[in-house]
């Protein structure tokens, strides 16, 4: 059964490799398959943290996968403290491409869909997830796979 760190990893890697233009060096692409075939699913977050072309979209990923729900009445007995620092005289600023989230949001949405499809749990993965992993070029089938996807 797979841990649900793992499926985290496992969905913003996919997500990561959808996201791509341009397929992976021939040297990344090898371990993928490695990882596939033994099935040691963990070893993505390095090989995508380590990866420039990865590293990117795969922390975006992550941060989508986690979910603020999650931390629901964590810090409660410390409410936050208002007063504001008295040096610091900039405004900091919050705004996001929103579009831009949507999108791989849409990708993970597409992922997590293919993951449930077969694997009510998420126990296994599916057999087209394991293609996309197992191919000598997994950013065309993953193409092939999740054609709307792409941004």
């Amino acid at each position: 059964m797979m841990k649900p760190l793992t499926c985290v990893t496992l969905k913003a890697f996919l997500a990561a490799v959808c996201s791509l233009k341009a397929s992976l060096p021939d040297s990344v692409q090898k371990e993928i398959r490695t990882v596939a075939q033994k099935g040691e699913y963990d070893r993505l977050d390095a090989i995508a943290r380590n990866c420039s072309q990865l590293t990117p979209a795969y922390l975006k990923a992550r941060r989508l996968l986690h979910h603020p729900s999650q931390e629901r009445k964590m810090g409660g007995d410390f409410p936050p403290d208002d007063t504001p620092e008295p040096f610091n005289t900039e405004t900091e600023n919050f705004a996001r491409n929103v579009d831009e989230l949507k999108d791989m949001q849409e990708l993970l949405d597409a992922i997590e869909a293919e993951m449930t499809k077969t694997g009510a749990d998420g126990s296994k993965v599916p057999k087209k997830i394991e293609q996309i992993l197992e191919a000598e070029d997994s950013v065309a089938i993953a193409r092939q796979f999740f054609p709307s996807c792409f941004f």
